[in-house]
């Protein structure tokens, strides 16, 4: 029985659904209820002989090679003592044994690339108490630790952080700042805040400069409540999403979930006890340098620089609608206000 829950659908979801199943499962029963998934792709939550896999359908890109890499990293965390689950891609039953397959979305006449994997048991936590983000800061740590002790034969493909300057050819500085000056239509609904950005961005992009020679190794790049699992008593069990793992900064995978809070409706004192928790847990699991900690206020910007520069050139693509952008134009302009406010507090935190 083929059920597609959430809402009524054509049969050619079905027939996509079907087609990655018979190069992944010889079983032809099967039930699907499309998943929230991320911004950057599609998932369906699959049952399959009461077993439970993931089947996503790659979105933001069609490269090979970089779902290669992903993959590869999933395999090698899992041959090693890392203590969490993350995601593990199935082989397909024919050809190769390959963990991907190219198909074509009738839908929007699109190809794309699918991929099944086994499905992690939990919930993504949602931060009711500040003392909740020590655990997270931790399994970010524990992933810093077991990721930089991989061995990794593949070329990652992503750029660090750092070189945002060439990672969006849709959307480079110079475009930024232009969109700043004069907002398009799309763009309309935070031209106050883009005028805002004007003054801001080229010092953001002024201070990227010797990020390259803090510590380096491989790192997940997108730790937040949205790619991690907790268990039933609330404690952090995997960490999903390597899509955008990468040779980056140690220090990107606790400068990013620090980012991802700052915008979080709580108040001054829950931000400030969560950030603290957050830092304490990481801290446990990794030594970082003094320049590394230096460079954190810096860091929280440009990753929301990074997410807005993303989804601008997801817009100037056709994926995203233009108000995905509005808001992450928004997220920015709100944390550099925080920034201003309260580096000096935070740089006291961070020693």
């Amino acid at each position: 029985m083929h059920n597609i829950h959430l809402r009524p659908h054509e049969d050619q979801e079905r027939q996509l659904i079907q087609e990655v199943l018979s190069v992944f499962s010889p079983q032809s029963c099967w039930e699907a209820e499309r998943g929230y998934g991320g911004m950057n792709n599609t998932t369906y939550m699959l049952k399959m002989d009461d077993e439970r896999y993931v089947l996503r359908v790659y979105e933001t890109h069609t490269d090979l090679v970089k779902i290669a890499f992903e993959h590869h990293v999933l395999s090698a965390l899992r041959e090693s003592d890392f203590g969490l689950r993350v995601p593990a891609p199935v082989k397909a039953i024919k050809g190769d044994g390959h963990t991907f397959h190219p198909i074509y979305d009738p839908s929007n006449g699109q190809n794309k690339i699918a991929a099944l994997f086994t499905y992690s048991t939990g919930k993504n936590p949602v931060w009711n108490t500040p003392d909740q983000l020590v655990e997270l800061g931790s399994a970010a740590g524990l992933l810093s630790v077991a990721l930089a002790a991989l061995e990794i034969s593949l070329e990652p493909v992503y750029p660090p952080y750092y070189q945002i300057q060439e990672a969006y050819p849709l959307c480079p500085p110079e475009k930024l700042i232009q969109l700043c000056t004069s907002p398009p239509g799309g763009l309309q609904a935070c031209a106050e805040e883009m005028q805002d950005l004007l003054p801001v961005l080229p010092a953001l992009f002024e201070a990227l400069n010797g990020m390259e020679n803090l510590p380096h190794q491989l790192v997940h790049g997108d730790v937040n409540a949205s790619n991690v699992l907790s268990d039933d008593d609330g404690r952090i069990c995997a960490i999903l999403d390597f899509e955008f793992a990468t040779w980056d900064l140690r220090v990107m995978e606790l400068a990013v979930p620090m980012s991802d809070l700052l915008t979080m409706d709580k108040s001054d004192e829950w931000m400030w006890e969560a950030l603290e928790g957050l830092i304490r847990g990481f801290r446990k699991q990794v030594i970082l340098e003094p320049d590394e900690l230096l460079a954190i206020p810096q860091l929280i910007l440009l990753r929301s620089l990074d997410v807005v520069m993303h989804f601008i050139s997801r817009m100037f693509e056709g994926t995203d609608e233009p108000d995905v952008a509005v808001n992450q134009i928004m997220k920015l302009r709100e944390r550099i206000l925080w920034m201003n406010r309260n580096e000096e507090r935070l740089r006291k935190l961070l020693t």
